[in-house]
């Protein structure tokens, strides 16, 4: 601010407490000074907590683990930096291995892996970033079954904010797609504390990574303002469908109901299900169990599928036909296409949804 001239900074440049004077020209300009709060957050204390366990746990191991170490290190070579080129170092390695398979959930090796992988880019068939979903679609399959999904997020606080990927945390680590989708909402709220306002920037770092013996070296970069619809596609999202136990009256006087997890694609009509039935008198063509009412998606569906008895039945394989009514009736009806349906049975996998 511009100040007038006072007894105490007239000519006078310098610091008192926590205000600083500087003169330029004819002008006198006073700014106070900014101290660090000394305030931590939750996220900042696990950082410094897992580099820490991990630093004195190089301590901790054999002459011959050590040089396993840097014998890796060597082999990754030098790189370039913007002091010209450098090399890691065998407990600078230990530390940087060793923090990524913290975060992915695996317990601290002492053992060099005979290899490294340096992580991977990702690809989207679509994505949603709005107040009430942060959702990608249609994502790869992982390259091998140690790989896990890393996702760093930075919301922008104003619209001036650019370039800004120092400022990306740690969102999630997802270890597998839900049939190549990933939900981010709920972990994105418990990370910043309020969802996304539209037109509010987003800087995402998105990557597979190798959870035994892999380390962040390539990455997706994604910078795009939050809107409704989807950000390649320009469409609403639609959740997919699901039925679970609570939605149906899982007792009638001929059958019961044990356990029901019944869901459908959006898209192609496919459902994955698994559902284990008990029947209480002895029929052997199906039953039927009421429902309280489902979303608008369900209407009639109708899928074939595997089904088998328990063990007590000896696992006898028939035909089984599901079938959702949602309309005037609101059933779920089992029936029998193949064989007779043992006292006790189950049916699940992936089918397709017919008229």
């Amino acid at each position: 601010m511009k100040i007038l001239p006072s007894i105490a900074f007239n000519d006078f440049s310098g610091s008192a407490g926590n205000v600083t004077a500087r003169k330029t020209g004819d002008n006198t300009y006073l700014s106070t000074r900014t101290k660090h709060s000394k305030k931590k957050t939750t996220y900042q204390a696990a950082t410094r907590c897992r580099f820490a366990d991990t630093t004195r746990g190089y301590s901790k191991v054999t002459e011959e683990e050590r040089q396993g170490w840097i014998s890796l290190a060597k082999n990754l070579g030098s790189y370039h930096t913007s002091t010209g080129k450098a090399s890691i170092t065998g407990h600078n390695l230990f530390v940087a291995i060793n923090s990524y398979r913290k975060i992915c959930g695996k317990p601290q090796t002492a053992i060099a892996p005979s290899h490294l992988r340096p992580s991977d880019y990702i690809r989207l068939d679509d994505w949603w970033l709005s107040p009430e979903y942060i959702v990608f679609t249609g994502l790869g399959e992982r390259a091998n079954k140690n790989e896990v999904l890393y996702v760093e997020m930075y919301p922008a606080q104003s619209p001036a904010e650019n370039r800004c990927w120092d400022k990306t945390v740690l969102v999630a680590i997802i270890p597998t797609t839900d049939w190549g989708d990933i939900d981010l909402t709920k972990a994105f709220i418990e990370k910043f504390g309020s969802p996304l306002t539209i037109g509010q920037k987003v800087f995402i770092k998105i990557c597979w990574i190798d959870s035994d013996c892999g380390y962040i070296k390539n990455y997706t970069l994604i910078v795009r303002e939050a809107q409704e619809a989807s950000l390649e596609l320009n469409i609403p999202y639609k959740p997919r469908a699901k039925i679970t136990i609570d939605q149906i009256e899982t007792t009638n006087e001929e059958s019961l109901c044990e356990y029901f997890d019944y869901e459908m694609s959006p898209g192609s009509k496919i459902t994955s299900n698994e559902i284990t039935i008990r029947f209480l008198k002895e029929l052997t063509t199906g039953c039927e169990f009421l429902h309280n009412g489902l979303l608008s998606v369900f209407e009639f569906e109708r899928s074939y599928q595997y089904s088998r008895g328990t063990a007590e039945m000896n696992y006898e394989i028939h035909c089984t036909e599901v079938l959702i009514r949602n309309s005037f009736q609101k059933q779920i009806n089992f029936s029998c296409r193949s064989g007779v349906l043992p006292d006790h049975f189950a049916t699940f996998g992936t089918y397709y949804i017919t008229e």
